[in-house]
């Protein structure tokens, strides 16, 4: 999906406010060749996975966040296969 797609189900979530800013920082961050995907657990975290085409198969991007607006985020990579090739935690707030 878009960025303004993206925008306008987080705003029908009814998300606490935190969790809801970090949504919207995450979406700010794709770039026009990424595709958004947005998923909920059963623990009330978000997934947000921003992917886009590399040199050889796909990057994406997943941030998980909490209800409290803390996230993780882990970069991954897959060859042209789907092969996981590149998997690189980047920390969380």
């Amino acid at each position: 999906m878009t960025k303004a797609e993206a925008r306008k189900i987080i705003d029908s979530m009814g998300l606490p406010a935190p969790q809801a800013n970090a949504a919207y920082r995450t979406i700010r961050r794709a770039t026009t060749s990424e595709s958004i995907d947005i998923t909920t657990t059963g623990s009330g975290e978000l997934l947000i996975r921003r992917s886009r085409p590399g040199r050889i198969g796909h990057q994406v991007f997943e941030d998980t966040i909490r209800p409290d607006g803390s996230k993780e985020v882990v970069q991954k990579a897959y060859d042209d296969a789907g092969n996981l090739i590149h998997h690189d935690p980047k920390g969380g707030t």
